[in-house]
């Protein structure tokens, strides 16, 4: 059976709503006490929650949806199951499904109707559910995940973009000092889908050619009968990922680019730092026919080169592509 709902928000339940569970153990031999506050385990055993009694003792509790997961766990096989047992540990259910010998065994639902629970329950984790949501994505968010594979950027270079980047051949530096950079526009603008996701080793591929549209079927044509010819194509490796330009930690005039320069405007707030030498840099050839291409790798040149688009192609895609030039 799937379980869409994670035991640990069960037991971040329990932790919320210990007191209102009106939940009661066997403690000291025939004593009964009622468990009036839970926290996390920080001992690195097995068991779930520490459970503070009515007297200030506290106790190990392991939980579980029904008894069963117990045993699936092997929580009875572990190495701090003595320790569980000696500390007066309580197992807390929401179904007790079978008995467990030697082990204290508790249900949500001895105090709780199962109407009452689902109805608490389901109030409870409407309002926690946005926390949760924003916990889990927080993970895999830009800056937060690591990843292996690079990530491959197709950089249109229009006339206009060419004036600003390669306006004598070489990439722009402004008077001929400091790193090689990239630029993008405030995040938000409908063409920097990729800026804040772009890591050291990630490649930047400024790609010139025909900007005239077409449509898909056409645009292929033209490169299986070797009509299309890509003016300039250069590849550099990122060494440092985006940052802000308004935090000047590279020494980076507000107004750096030719365009920024004539217009008394920063227009680029993000750079992004690039290795000093490009590890390809051709022009003038035809745009190469790969068998291998999908329809979308083809919209992604398309895309790039007649809309002006930074578009994103696999590493593997990529391979094919320089190795075929």
């Amino acid at each position: 059976m799937s379980e869409y709902i994670h035991e640990v928000v069960l037991q971040d339940y329990i932790i919320e709503n210990i007191i209102h569970l009106n939940l009661t153990v066997q403690f000291g031999g025939f004593s009964r006490m009622k468990l009036v506050e839970a926290l996390s385990n920080s001992t690195k055993t097995f068991w779930d929650l520490s459970g503070k009694l009515e007297d200030g003792s506290w106790i190990p509790i392991e939980v579980e949806w029904t008894t069963s997961n117990f045993i699936q766990h092997k929580h009875n096989q572990s190495a701090d199951f003595q320790k569980f047992i000696s500390g007066n540990g309580v197992l807390l259910v929401l179904r007790k499904t079978k008995e467990l010998p030697n082990i204290q065994q508790i249900s949500i639902l001895d105090s709780l109707s199962e109407a009452q629970f689902k109805k608490e329950f389901k109030a409870w984790f409407k309002k926690k559910s946005s926390e949760y949501i924003d916990k889990t994505l927080k993970m895999y968010m830009v800056g937060a995940y690591k990843r292996e594979l690079p990530r491959i950027i197709l950089y249109p270079l229009s006339k206009y973009a060419r004036e600003n980047y390669f306006p004598s051949g070489m990439l722009y530096r402004k008077n001929n000092v400091g790193p090689a950079l990239i630029g993008f526009k405030p995040a938000g603008h409908k063409k920097n889908v990729f800026i804040r996701d772009l890591q050291p080793d990630d490649v930047i591929l400024f790609i010139a050619s025909d900007g005239t549209r077409c449509k898909r079927a056409d645009f292929i044509d033209r490169i299986k009968s070797g009509r299309l010819k890509v003016d300039r194509l250069v590849g550099y490796r990122i060494r440092q990922g985006i940052t802000n330009k308004c935090a000047n930690n590279l020494g980076i005039d507000m107004e750096y680019w030719p365009d920024e320069i004539r217009m008394h405007q920063m227009i680029y707030q993000y750079i992004c730092v690039l290795e000093d030498h490009p590890f390809i840099d051709k022009t003038d050839i035809a745009f190469p026919f790969l068998k291998a291409y999908s329809d979308s790798t083809w919209e992604a040149f398309r895309s790039c080169i007649q809309y002006g688009e930074y578009r994103e192609i696999s590493p593997l895609d990529f391979t094919l592509f320089v190795s075929s030039l």
